[in-house]
């Protein structure tokens, strides 16, 4: 039997930038108003007195040649996490206040999700391309050209995550099992770009399982064996 191909329709390449949020090289007027809006009303749900938005920036595969009908606006307002104060417990408070907030929210341009992040501007974000709502410029314009994909090794890891995924949500008996194998697919990811770049096997292998809604099948298990530890039956 044929071996399953996980990165077609998964991984694409494209000769233009999505024509739903770019004419050329610049970003539509209504796309860009409508992400600022919604980037204003998130930082209104993140309730921090004094927060300061140092920029909002757009990243990922919608500001780049890699889009597919699974991209997303990836939506980044900039800030200082050292302002909060609390520098040692920022990053978890802005990730689990924006996981709240995607999870509560059905936000779509055109048919395509939109999700908004926290960023600092000490940690910017890997990506090909990063446009500034803000300023309405480009910070990093991407450059066309196609990349080289090893989709075998992408296929392996995606059938290896699949099957601890899988093992997991079986096998675990608290919590933390399942939280284990999440911050081992993030800390993959984060790993996988530094090193390769978007296009890296890690971040492919992640944003497939992410389409095959393996990520949200770990967050769903994750809450229903909270919901079983906390309850007396």
């Amino acid at each position: 039997m044929r071996a399953r191909d996980f990165t077609k329709n998964n991984v694409a390449y494209n000769s233009r930038l999505n024509p739903v949020a770019w004419d050329n090289n610049q970003l539509n007027d209504e796309v860009r108003d409508r992400l600022l809006e919604i980037a204003e009303r998130f930082v209104s749900y993140l309730e921090i007195p004094n927060f300061k938005v140092e920029d909002v920036v757009l990243t990922g595969s919608m500001a780049n040649y890699n889009w597919t009908k699974f991209s997303d606006f990836d939506v980044h307002v900039v800030t200082n996490y050292s302002d909060l104060q609390c520098d040692d417990i920022a990053e978890a408070f802005y990730r689990a206040k924006k996981q709240i907030w995607n999870d509560g929210h059905d936000i779509t341009i055109y048919g395509y999700d939109v999700e908004l992040y926290v960023e600092d501007v000490a940690q910017p974000p890997v990506s090909e391309g990063v446009y500034s709502l803000l300023n309405n410029k480009w910070l990093k314009t991407p450059d066309f050209k196609v990349p080289s994909i090893d989709r075998a090794s992408v296929n392996a890891k995606v059938l290896d995550l699949r099957s601890q995924i899988d093992h997991a949500i079986v096998a675990a008996d608290d919590p933390e099992d399942i939280k284990r194998i999440s911050e081992k697919i993030r800390k993959m990811r984060r790993a996988g770009l530094d090193a390769g770049g978007e296009f890296s096997t890690e971040n492919l292998a992640f944003k497939i399982l992410r389409n095959m809604k393996y990520m949200d099948k770990l967050s769903n298990a994750y809450r229903q064996q909270q919901d079983d530890d906390l309850s007396l039956k």
